[in-house]
């Protein structure tokens, strides 16, 4: 799970790259991020320790490459999908009380 620093540099990063065919650079980062050098600097090491991006610490910031573009799903947290046979009102015409019982 990426810190909120990490997430928002690789929100920014990639919306610069598809919508504006550049990746920002360090000043732009500062500006669009609100956060100092030594915290992006942070996050682009976490980042690149979470395989979402490649880069060479100590090179530009705009040399990075963006492996994956949005943070993966948590596996903690497990996200059930109802199926329609579950959900027992209004599918079939049957138990229509809340609609009529009011």
């Amino acid at each position: 799970m990426l810190s909120d620093t990490a997430r928002k540099l690789l929100m920014i990063m990639r919306h610069s790259s598809v919508h504006h065919s550049h990746m920002p650079t360090l000043q732009e980062l500062e500006i669009k991020s609100g956060r100092t050098a030594d915290k992006i600097y942070k996050a682009f090491k976490e980042l690149v320790d979470e395989d979402y991006i490649e880069w060479e610490p100590h090179s530009a910031f705009e040399s990075a490459v963006i492996i994956e573009g949005w943070e993966r799903p948590d596996p903690r947290f497990k996200t059930s999908q109802t199926c329609a046979h579950e959900v027992g009102w209004g599918l079939d015409g049957g138990n229509i009380e809340y609609w009529t019982k009011y």
